[in-house]
């Protein structure tokens, strides 16, 4: 007898199912680590109704998951069903979106590639913030690039989502400007240029004046410290002693770090190029070797495939690649000014945009191993 064929709906959620079940059995729930400051605010919003500071508000979902979760006594594994929740959909989202930019083959073989991404995954077993924001983000901008037109019920549900993902974590709000472009480009090319430059001038503004609320909201925030000790690493300082910087006496805020770059402007210099190296070559000493061949060998041919796919996306899919550019871009802006995770996280937030970004390349090699060459793969 001869059996159905298995949609790619189907085989992703099988692979996705293994991936996150293996997952599951080797680390278990997470609780510890940066977990323990969410799960310590969701005590407290139980308790009192407020937070310790105004930056955990930017952190607010996930505080509100725990916080339902100890309400009900349903402990951590509704978290985690949750988080997988998101994943799966978030996946499928993925996956949807390449397909409708290039073809169900070219989509399967990049959700393949994504669900390779183990680093990406393991976040949805920790109790902390990356996991929902992860998959906000791509259940977001799947819903963002696949739109024909723009409504209001659309603008609703785009404001709606931002404000979501911006309270999940605050680097959200990195997506401000990639979201801000690509509807202004994509659905508002019959507005007057004086119009445009208003909503421009609007829109830049808001977005700094919420940049400064984040960067002035105290709390464990201090964004002069890894200047003054020249960190790379964000929590490693790679020098003993506080170096003699000139500094605003409000350094968190946007002036503060402007006044820094132009007084500081080589020191600045130096340590930025330091963070992009570490951002981009994710290699770490305290890395074992098998850990960082493998992110050498994953990562490495994916920045080579999206760099090859730039002319594609520029001749064709212009304005959701000034969306993609943005979003890494901002992400990568923010860690030089900052400094770098330990442990790759602000890296792997942008990953599925640099895979997505690589499709055009990696379906050039259908075309080379399909018979007569052909080239129907990529939908334009």
């Amino acid at each position: 007898m001869k059996l159905p064929p298995v949609s790619n709906i189907n085989i992703l959620l099988i692979i996705w199912a293994i991936i996150n079940g293996i997952i599951i059995f080797s680390n278990g729930i997470i609780t510890d680590g940066e977990a323990v400051k969410y799960i310590s605010e969701a005590n407290k919003l139980l308790d009192t109704g407020s937070l310790t500071a105004t930056n955990y508000w930017f952190y607010f979902t996930q505080i509100t998951l725990l916080a339902i979760a100890f309400k009900l006594k349903l402990g951590y594994t509704f978290v985690v069903i949750v988080q997988l929740f998101f994943s799966a959909w978030a996946m499928l989202a993925f996956y949807r979106l390449a397909a409708s930019l290039f073809s169900k083959q070219t989509a399967l073989a990049g959700t393949l590639i994504f669900l390779l991404n183990y680093s990406y995954h393991e976040f949805n077993t920790y109790v902390q913030t990356e996991s929902l924001f992860h998959s906000f983000t791509i259940i977001f901008t799947s819903y963002l690039l696949r739109l024909n037109r723009l409504t209001l019920l659309n603008a609703i549900i785009i404001f709606l989502s931002t404000i979501l993902i911006c309270i999940t974590r605050p680097t959200g709000l990195l997506l401000v400007p990639g979201i801000a472009l690509y509807l202004f480009f994509t659905f508002f090319k019959a507005i007057g240029t004086r119009i445009k430059i208003g909503i421009v001038a609007v829109s830049g503004i808001a977005f700094l004046v919420l940049m400064n609320a984040v960067i002035g909201s105290k709390g464990e925030w201090d964004f002069m410290l890894p200047y003054l000790d020249e960190r790379i690493i964000c929590g490693v300082p790679t020098l003993h002693h506080f170096v003699d910087i000139k500094t605003d006496p409000n350094g968190d805020s946007i002036f503060g770090l402007y006044y820094y770059i132009v007084h500081n402007f080589d020191q600045f210099i130096r340590m930025a190029f330091l963070r992009s190296k570490a951002f981009f070559g994710l290699l770490r000493t305290y890395y074992g070797r098998g850990h960082n061949t493998y992110l050498a060998v994953f990562f490495y041919p994916l920045y080579a495939a999206a760099l090859l796919s730039l002319g594609w996306w520029w001749k064709h899919q212009a304005n959701r690649l000034l969306y993609l550019s943005c979003v890494v871009s901002m992400t990568w802006l923010t860690t030089l000014l900052t400094c770098d995770d330990w442990h790759n996280r602000w890296f792997l937030t942008i990953s599925p945009w640099i895979i997505l970004a690589g499709l055009p390349a990696i379906t050039k090699l259908f075309t080379i191993f399909t018979p007569n060459g052909d080239k129907r793969y990529i939908q334009q």
